[in-house]
């Protein structure tokens, strides 16, 4: 929107914010005076105004940014909906391996699906978002069950393994030592165990060494080269980090869904 259309007392006032919020000890009047192009007549009243109202503070001579813009920024944030930040990446993930991206969480001992995009070229799986299976036949499932020790993972699976396919793993015991194997190597890699023609990758996404999350990346197993396994990794892992220092910097426990 063109800026000569908007309201122009209004803009002063972000103008005043913009500048103060830039500057770590806070500015004299004259400095904001300056930066803004606001003149002292003008700008004193708005000032005055904001400080009364909790939105900028005096420190000493010096004016900085108030209590109330924490409390709106912390309101922003409440109110943030978490996939709004993982969507961009799951689409910039589609558009590097042009194949299907999705995202999980724990649910029990299953694999929920939060979110699932996908390219032009993608072959239908029979994962949505909304539906569970089985973690421990899941490559998203084993990096969510690697942020578990091997008793809380025991106590999920206290019977007999369901076998999707005829290369589902068959107990506890193979799936504690894949398991270990995720944690040294920081991936998982299923091949056929919920579908025979699929294989898929996946990465978890940690916050304070919690594992929160984790996406992955599906192809069919007639388009998987050791070239383009050596990709999808790259791209996952590279999209986890960002993903883990963007929650990173949220002043709140993260979550995927808004209260």
């Amino acid at each position: 929107m063109d800026r000569i259309k908007l309201h122009n007392p209004t803009l002063r006032v972000l103008d005043i914010f913009e500048a103060v919020y830039n500057s770590i000890d806070g500015l004299t009047l004259a400095e904001i005076s300056r930066r803004t192009g606001i003149a002292k007549g003008t700008l004193y009243p708005i000032v005055m105004t904001l400080l009364h109202e909790g939105f900028l503070q005096n420190l000493g001579s010096r004016i900085a940014i108030g209590k109330n813009c924490f409390k709106l920024g912390y309101a922003y944030v409440h109110s943030l909906n978490y996939l709004d930040i993982l969507k961009p990446h799951m689409r910039e993930i589609v558009a590097a391996c042009d194949e299907i991206c999705q995202l999980g969480i724990l649910d029990g001992g299953d694999v929920l699906y939060v979110e699932k995009t996908e390219p032009n070229q993608a072959i239908r799986i029979e994962s949505s978002a909304g539906k569970t299976i089985a973690a421990y036949a899941t490559a998203l499932g084993k990096c969510l069950l690697s942020g578990l020790s091997n008793d809380e993972t025991a106590k999920l699976y206290p019977g007999e393994f369901i076998k999707y396919t005829a290369r589902t793993i068959p107990d506890l015991k193979t799936l504690l030592q894949q398991l270990e194997t995720v944690r040294d190597n920081g991936y998982a890699h299923e091949i056929g165990e919920t579908n025979i023609d699929i294989e898929c990758l996946a990465v978890p996404i940690k916050i304070s060494d919690k594992v929160l999350a984790s996406i992955s990346v599906s192809l069919p197993i007639f388009r998987s080269t050791p070239e383009k396994t050596e990709k999808i990794l790259d791209v996952l892992k590279f999209h986890a980090e960002l993903i883990e220092k963007e929650f990173a910097l949220l002043p709140m426990e993260v979550k995927l869904f808004s209260d």
